[in-house]
């Protein structure tokens, strides 16, 4: 399957903290995904190539997860 050129941008809100989670594909079947809370970069663990695009997506949830649980509430 040819997925250059894959780009899908999730935003959402949890506990009053905005997200915003890109996962893109300029290569063929490898899915990069960055994940930011608030203007800032959640950390991402090292997980290797990730060849499945929803693979990313989950990876990417649940780095902004990680980060939000390390967080205040917001009101």
């Amino acid at each position: 399957m040819n997925t250059g050129g894959y780009r899908r941008t999730m935003r959402g809100v949890i506990q009053g903290h905005r997200f915003l989670l890109t996962v893109t594909s300029q290569i063929d079947d490898v899915f990069p995904y960055s994940a930011v809370v608030d203007g800032v970069a959640a950390e991402l663990r090292i997980e290797g190539v990730i060849r499945n695009r929803g693979d990313a997506l989950q990876l990417g949830m649940a780095a902004v997860e990680r980060h939000i649980f390390g967080l205040p509430p917001k009101g």
